[in-house]
This record gives C-alpha cells, sequence and structure tokens, in this order.
C-alpha cells in the first residue's frame, strides 16, 4: 500500500530528521533568488531547490547518490537562465540579472556559466566529464568547492545599487 503524503511527513518529523538551518546570509540569498524567480511563473521556488541541496549534503551518510541529488538541485536554481534550450525565460542571463536590479550583472556571466558546467557535470555523475572523480568528493569538499562559489557568484550577480549605497553607509557610521 503506498504512503500518504501526509503519512510521510508524519514520519519524517517523528524520525528525528530535521530541516535544514540556513545561515541568514542564506537566508537572504534564497530570498533574492525567489525574487529574482517571481516574474516568469517559474513552479519550483529556488529556496526549496538550495534547501534541498543541502540536506542532500547533511543527509550524505545515508544517501549514496547525496552528490548529484545536490548538484542537481543547485543546477537546476541555474537553469532557467544559462539552460540552451530553456524558453520560460526569454531575458536570460545577465538581462534577466539586469532586470533585477543587479550592478555586476555584466561581468558575472562567465563565473556562473562555469559553475553551472560543473553543477551539470556532477549533476550526470560524470557521464559527459569522465575527468570528474566522484570517489574523492565528502561533504566537506562538495561545500569548499560546489557550495561556497555558488552562494559567493550569486551574491554578487544578486547585489543592487542599494546594497552598495548600505555597505558605504555603515563605512561611515
Amino acid at each position: 500500500m503506498p504512503i500518504m503524503a501526509d503519512e510521510l511527513e508524519s514520519s519524517l518529523s517523528t524520525s528525528g530528521t530535521q530541516s535544514v538551518s540556513l545561515t541568514s546570509a542564506q537566508e537572504e540569498l534564497c530570498r533574492r533568488l525567489d525574487e529574482l524567480y517571481d516574474p516568469y511563473g517559474l513552479e519550483t521556488q529556488p529556496s526549496a531547490m538550495f534547501r534541498g541541496a543541502l540536506f542532500a549534503i547533511r543527509e550524505a551518510q545515508n544517501n549514496p547518490d547525496w552528490l548529484a541529488q545536490a548538484a542537481h538541485s543547485l543546477r537546476e536554481i541555474l537553469h532557467p537562465f544559462w539552460g540552451p534550450k530553456i524558453k520560460a525565460v526569454p531575458d536570460r542571463k545577465k538581462n534577466a540579472l539586469k532586470k533585477f536590479g543587479s550592478v555586476f550583472a555584466d561581468d558575472i556571466e562567465k563565473n556562473i556559466g562555469s559553475i553551472y558546467g560543473t553543477l551539470s557535470d556532477l549533476a550526470h555523475h560524470g557521464v559527459d566529464a569522465p575527468r570528474l572523480d566522484f570517489s574523492n568528493y565528502t561533504p566537506p569538499m562538495f561545500e569548499k568547492l560546489i557550495i561556497a562559489p555558488f552562494e559567493t557568484s550569486m551574491r554578487r550577480a544578486l547585489t543592487r545599487q542599494s546594497d552598495l549605497d548600505n555597505e558605504i553607509d555603515k563605512l561611515f557610521e
């Protein structure tokens, strides 16, 4: 007999599995990612995908496919903007970032494109990139090599002029 969604939710809440805690910087990144997506009516919130990636990493000891699943979730956040065949976002890449108000839209595309490529290779289990050695990836290594650059690049991509103005104001307080 199949498990119903409410039964699954109940079993998860009583099994000791906790939701993923984010830092305040990660919460802000999630808010901005969701805001970036809002005009395009995409079904899944990027904040949910980001939390899913972090959950997959946290549960790595219980999930032999954690690496591909975490990479896939992060890749899906970028896919509407960097995926070659997506039509849901007509003003893709830096134009979508400019529309959002990014002050760094012009110089961020290459960096995020590189992250997207690495995430694609990992999400596809290295099928198209046999140079990747999955056996050496550990959760801390993934966080250092993938999560940190992803967060840094996306924070920069989603920086608005008002954010810079606020930072300047803090210097003179």
